[in-house]
C-alpha cells in the first residue's frame, strides 16, 4: 500500500513538472510573437513612403536654373500643367507691380509682363496659400503665354481633364491636384498670404469650395495642406478675376502619387 502511495505521489509530481515546461514553452512563443506596437509600425511606414530628391532631379534643377538665373536672377520657380499651354517662368521681387508690364527678359511690354509670385509669400512655396498673378492674353489671340489657359478651368470638363499641376523650384519640385476655380471681384477679400490661425484659413478653403465655379468634388479640405492659386484676369470683365486653387500634394503622398501619375507629368516644352 505504501509503495502504491510513493508511486502515485511520483506520478503527480511528473505530471507538475511537464505541465510548467509546456507553460514556459507556451508562453515563451507568445512573447516572441508579440506583434509591432502600432506606434513603431507607422513610424517605419512612414520612413519607407517618406519622399526624397533624387540626385536625377537635383541635377536637372542645378541646370535648368542655371539658364534661368543668367536671364533673370529674380527667377524662383518653373510652373507647368501637363497637356496644357501653361507653360512659365515665375519671378519675384519686393512689389507686386513691377512685373505687370516688365517682361522674363527685362523689356517693357504693358498686358504681357511676367508670372510673378505676390511679394510677402515664401519663395519655397510653404505657406498655406501662395499667390502667383498673371495676364491673360484673351480668346483673339493664339498666344497662350502667361495664364491664358488658366480661364479655360471654367469648363468642368477642361478642370477634369487637366488635373495636374507642377512647379520646379532650385531645391526641388512640388505637385499640385486641382482644387477649385472662384471668378470674383479684383477687390476680393480673398487676397490673403498669411491667416491668424489654421482653423481662419480653413473657412476661407471652405468658403471658396462652397462658391466655386468648378471644383475637385473628391477633394477634401485639410487645414495642413498648402495651397497655391493662380490669379488672372477674365475677358468679358476686367474688373473680375479667375483664381485657380491647387492642393499641394504632401511629401507622404507623394511616393505612390509619382507611381501612379509620374509618366503623365513630364515637362513638354510648349513655349
Amino acid at each position: 500500500m505504501k509503495r502504491n502511495n510513493r508511486i502515485a505521489i511520483l506520478l503527480i509530481f511528473l505530471l507538475i513538472l511537464v505541465s510548467a515546461a509546456a507553460a514556459v514553452s507556451f508562453f515563451g512563443n507568445k512573447s516572441s510573437q508579440t506583434p509591432t506596437p502600432p506606434a513603431a509600425q507607422t513610424s517605419v511606414s512612414s520612413a519607407q513612403n517618406r519622399y526624397t530628391v533624387s540626385q536625377e532631379e537635383k541635377d536637372y534643377l542645378k541646370e535648368r536654373f542655371a539658364d534661368l538665373w543668367s536671364v533673370n536672377p529674380e527667377t524662383v520657380a518653373y510652373i507647368y500643367a501637363p497637356g496644357t499651354m501653361l507653360d512659365e517662368p515665375v519671378v519675384q521681387t519686393g512689389d507686386n507691380e513691377t512685373y505687370l508690364n516688365k517682361t522674363f527678359d527685362g523689356g517693357y511690354e504693358p498686358f504681357m509682363g511676367t508670372v510673378f509670385m505676390d511679394k510677402d509669400n515664401s519663395k519655397n512655396f510653404d505657406n498655406s496659400l501662395t499667390w502667383l498673378f498673371g495676364h491673360a492674353r484673351g480668346s483673339m489671340t493664339s498666344d497662350h503665354r502667361m495664364f491664358n489657359d488658366v480661364n479655360f478651368y471654367d469648363s468642368q470638363s477642361y478642370f477634369n481633364d487637366h488635373p495636374y499641376l507642377v512647379v520646379e523650384t532650385p531645391s526641388r519640385k512640388y505637385y499640385y491636384e486641382a482644387a477649385f476655380m472662384i471668378i470674383v471681384p479684383e477687390t476680393t477679400a480673398l487676397y490673403q498670404t498669411s491667416f491668424d490661425s489654421l482653423t481662419d484659413f480653413k473657412k476661407q478653403l471652405t468658403q471658396v469650395a462652397q462658391e466655386a465655379h468648378t471644383k475637385n468634388i473628391n477633394l477634401l479640405i485639410d487645414e495642413n495642406d498648402n495651397y497655391l492659386v493662380l490669379s488672372t484676369c477674365r475677358e468679358e470683365d476686367e474688373t473680375i478675376r479667375s483664381n485657380l486653387y491647387w492642393r499641394q500634394i504632401p511629401d507622404d503622398e507623394l511616393t505612390d502619387f509619382l507611381a501612379k501619375e509620374g509618366q503623365n507629368l513630364t515637362y513638354q516644352n510648349t513655349r
